[in-house]
């Protein structure tokens, strides 16, 4: 069916040969194969002209690369997943023998119920609260989602304030970056859940105008020479190759051979 296809192109609609044309069609396309690494591109399902092709000619089906240079398109394929493969929009040639991936396909819902792919608003929210990064503005209307995923194996959420310019990236391991009009924050460990149940370790870096805080329940200084300052005093230095403790039961103390301020 396929190699005919190749050979005559046909009209679906009228069943009608047509020309060669190098004009492109909008099309959706089920991901057959992820070709794998030193060759980024995904081998599709055209729909509907590659419906109920026969399982022998699959391996012929078109191979297309990512509509924009400098991206790579993956997803759950047919040859590991079965019928649980993602679609992707393509857009294609009338023959199908040259295209273009652009990007995963969404899926449509039902019109007179909330959609059912929607991310949970309340949950990003509770999400950054809890981290005391929620700015004063993080109103639903305002904010323009870029990326969003979720597996049985994690996930990140992406998006972005268009008023504010405040810009936010969430992973599920509990880890948060966000860049805000009146501060940077970085952190890495999930609060505790419930809140009753006692700290939780995380480590934070919070950057303002007048303020850098590093938080962690351990904070290591590697370096040959070590500045607090621009005085021109030297403070300390502790020579040698291996750490020292500060007495029973203290921390260790690695080798600086210079602190200054």
């Amino acid at each position: 069916m396929f190699q005919e296809f190749k050979n005559d192109p046909l009209d679906m609609q009228k069943r009608q040969q047509i020309s060669f044309s190098d004009e492109f069609v909008f099309r959706k396309a089920r991901i057959y194969k992820c070709m794998g690494p030193e060759d980024d591109r995904l081998q599709v399902q055209v729909l509907p002209e590659l419906q109920g092709i026969d399982e022998e000619e699959m391996d012929d089906m078109p191979i297309y690369p990512s509509f924009y240079k400098g991206t790579v398109i993956v997803g759950k394929d047919y040859v590991t997943h079965g019928d649980s493969a993602e679609f992707v929009w393509v857009i294609c040639t009338a023959d199908l023998q040259v295209g273009y991936i652009l990007g995963k396909s969404n899926i449509f819902g039902k019109m007179n119920e909330p959609y059912a792919g929607s991310y949970s608003y309340k949950d990003i929210r509770d999400y950054i609260a809890q981290r005391q990064a929620l700015p004063a503005d993080f109103d639903y209307k305002h904010l323009m989602v870029t990326q969003w995923t979720s597996t049985d194996q994690g996930g990140m959420f992406q998006c972005y304030n268009y008023m504010t310019g405040d810009w936010f990236l969430l992973n599920t391991s509990g880890s948060i970056i966000t860049v805000q009009q009146q501060m940077i924050y970085m952190r890495v460990g999930t609060p505790p859940d419930p809140p009753e149940s006692g700290p939780a370790a995380f480590s934070a870096i919070t950057i303002t105008s007048d303020i850098l805080t590093l938080k962690s329940p351990n904070i290591v200084l590697d370096g040959q020479e070590v500045s607090l300052g621009s005085h021109g005093l030297k403070l300390a230095a502790m020579l040698g190759s291996i750490p020292a403790t500060t007495g029973n039961g203290g921390g260790m103390v690695f080798p600086i051979s210079n602190i200054s301020t």
